[in-house]
């Protein structure tokens, strides 16, 4: 008799095991850029715990590092007999349209990441569960105050530690693109006011190397520079490098992204800020589909925009420390879900995760 009561038991729980596992939500990520950069790397691994701690298959594609290979991406996707459930990729201004229509054909949810189009595009888009029913949600940045924050941040810092030096700032972008465009918006507000406090902003493309060549050309035109507003770390980290070459005046420089390279000089006093926490919005957006799949849509009540989040010397201390460690894997994410936890759950920002999620025992 306890024999078979064993083997009851043993028989519920392999049927209750291959059903979730037939029954498992499948997501696919498509990260926007190949493998190799540091900022999308944290993307892709965050993600990927978030998807185990909430019970999803995700599978993570690199290679959307433009508008033609996105959509190449998509197409295969849109193809396949076996479909996923949900889909995450970011849109690219100038085919948003073609790739949405070709997604909303397949019959895929979707959820997009950091609006890149804007102007007439993003009027004929509409916003998500309008125009497009399959399109669910949006995990989008606020750029503009994600880039008022960081001046902000580079002019006090200037303050406390060169009270006598007057702001001078020069701007190190990214592109053309509609997140280029917002994150660079506080600049363009001083240029409009003709603040004589800024200079100009240079476009990098996204590439450090860019820096190498027009360094000493932009200390040649401002060379009383004393504050670098960098569209991002890695641009940062290279501008620090080539200012150091040619100078060896205090500078005031900073960015976006929260690489660990990047935050490591701001402890050191080499970097003094930067902004970030958008590493997230692959969990953010995994999360909010677990919650969709079971009846809650928190894609249509939350804000239009996330809010980043400020790392300067006075807090690096906690981040770093936090960072360092990599302990993704030992986030309780799912104590940012409704579905997974009882009462309203927590913003999934680094500081909540710092303050209050649980670990798993390692």
């Amino acid at each position: 008799m306890s024999c078979r009561l064993n083997i009851q038991v043993f028989s519920s729980l392999l049927l209750l095991a291959f059903s979730n596992l037939a029954f498992a939500i499948n997501i696919s990520l498509i990260i926007p850029d190949n493998k190799g950069p540091a900022f999308w790397a944290l993307v892709h691994h965050i993600s990927a715990a978030a998807a185990e701690r909430v019970d999803v298959n995700l599978e993570v594609i690199y290679g959307g590092e433009n508008r033609y290979s996105v959509r190449s991406i998509i197409e295969e996707i849109t193809a396949r007999k076996n479909k996923p459930d949900y889909l995450i990729f970011r849109p690219f201004y100038g085919n948003a349209t073609i790739v949405f229509d070709k997604v909303e054909a397949s019959g895929i949810h979707f959820v997009t990441l950091e609006q890149a189009f804007s102007g007439d595009e993003a009027k004929q888009l509409q916003r998500p569960q309008q125009k497009y029913k399959y399109w669910i949600g949006e995990v989008s940045y606020d750029n503009a105050s994600g880039g008022q924050l960081l001046l902000d941040a580079l002019l006090g810092e200037l303050k406390i530690q060169q009270p006598t030096l007057k702001p001078s700032i020069t701007a190190i972008g990214g592109d053309f693109d509609n997140l280029s465009q917002t994150r660079e918006y506080a600049l363009t507000q001083l240029q409009h006011n003709r603040d004589p406090r800024f200079n100009q902003v240079f476009p990098s493309h996204w590439n450090p190397n860019s820096l190498k060549e027009n360094m000493g050309l932009i200390l040649e035109r401002y060379p009383a520079t004393s504050i670098f507003w960098c569209a991002g770390d890695q641009l940062a980290i290279e501008t620090l490098k080539q200012y150091r070459q040619l100078s060896d005046k205090p500078i005031m420089i900073g960015g976006f992204d929260w690489l660990p390279e990047a935050l490591t000089k701001i402890k050191q006093g080499e970097l003094s800020a930067s902004v970030g926490g958008h590493f997230l919005m692959g969990a953010i957006a995994i999360i909010k589909i677990v919650d969709f799949q079971n009846g809650v849509d928190r894609f249509s009540t939350h804000p239009e925009s996330y809010q980043f989040e400020l790392i300067t010397r006075q807090n690096v201390d906690t981040y770093l420390d936090f960072l360092k460690k990599n302990n993704w894997n030992h986030v309780a994410f799912e104590q940012f879900s409704t579905s997974k936890t009882e009462g309203t759950p927590l913003p999934l920002t680094v500081n909540n995760i710092i303050k209050f999620a649980q670990f798993k025992s390692q």
